[in-house]
């Protein structure tokens, strides 16, 4: 029998690539940072933000989670803080 093309299994993403998502939900990061829910890491991100947490992405709906590592770094004095974690807006001459 010949073998059609579109019956020939298609390679998926594993893993790993579906989690090296830059954008990432509430759930996740919760689940990530803190091993909790997005219930519980609402309240401590709303306390963060204030600190300098990246918010979360009106186009994306997210937050850009490498933003977020950083600052977590930052935080905890792994790297130093020299990086602004938002745009400060435009220049005024």
């Amino acid at each position: 029998m010949q073998q059609r093309a579109d019956l020939v299994a298609r390679p998926t993403r594993s893993k790993r690539a579906a989690g090296a998502s830059l954008y990432k939900p509430e759930s996740e990061i919760g689940a990530l940072v803190l091993g909790v829910g997005a219930k519980n890491w609402a309240a401590i991100a709303a306390v963060w933000e204030r600190e300098g947490l990246p918010r979360i992405d009106p186009m994306t709906g997210m937050r850009f989670w490498p933003a977020v590592q950083s600052f977590l770094m930052r935080r905890h004095g792994i790297i130093a803080a020299a990086v602004p974690t938002q745009p400060d807006g435009s220049e005024t001459w």
